[in-house]
């Protein structure tokens, strides 16, 4: 879970930016390698996602689709929900060879997740706290000890990214617009 306060940015400007899924390949690089809208409602939208993650010699790369929910309850308080409809596995990314991996199978651990993102517009800008939750398999016994610390730094460091990542793009989208 993590927060941030985005000054002289309205609600609207956020969500904007937040659900312009074609570019978060820019926005959230390098962890997003590859992002695409799929299709977009009022209150739901669809959009697929690959991404990579390199830690202690580890290349983990996951192609994903997901589903996010609006709610408005508010002119100035926005929620949303996003979770994957599916998850699976690269193997072999960028190479020759790669292939996906059956959904539900393969050696990572993450299998499903979501996300809350709660957005308040107050005090000249915009409360963003995200909320993360990732459903992973079974971590063995044995590798327990070693692996949670790891997993834990990881997920927290991941959040404070895209927290600082959003802002990025705001500011960015906002000098872009000024030109």
């Amino acid at each position: 879970m993590g927060a941030i306060f985005l000054p002289g940015v309205t609600i609207d400007r956020v969500t904007e930016i937040t659900r312009d899924y074609d570019r978060y390949k820019e926005y959230y690089r390098p962890s997003v390698i590859q992002s695409e809208a799929v299709a977009r409602g009022d209150a739901t939208d669809r959009f697929s996602m690959r991404m990579m993650n390199k830690n202690f010699f580890v290349k983990a790369a996951l192609d994903t689709d997901y589903q996010s929910t609006f709610v408005h309850l508010s002119q100035n308080r926005i929620y949303s929900v996003s979770r994957t409809t599916r998850v699976q596995e690269i193997e072999k990314l960028g190479e020759p060879d790669e292939y996906k991996v059956p959904e539900g199978e393969g050696r990572g651990y993450i299998w499903k997740l979501c996300s809350i993102a709660r957005l308040q517009q107050r005090d000249g800008g915009v409360y963003l706290e995200m909320e993360a939750i990732a459903l992973s398999r079974e971590i063995p016994p044995a590798a327990r000890f070693f692996v949670d610390p790891i997993v834990r730094r990881v997920s927290r460091n991941s959040m404070l990214i895209s927290l600082r990542q959003t802002r990025e793009a705001l500011r960015g989208y906002e000098a872009s617009a000024s030109r």
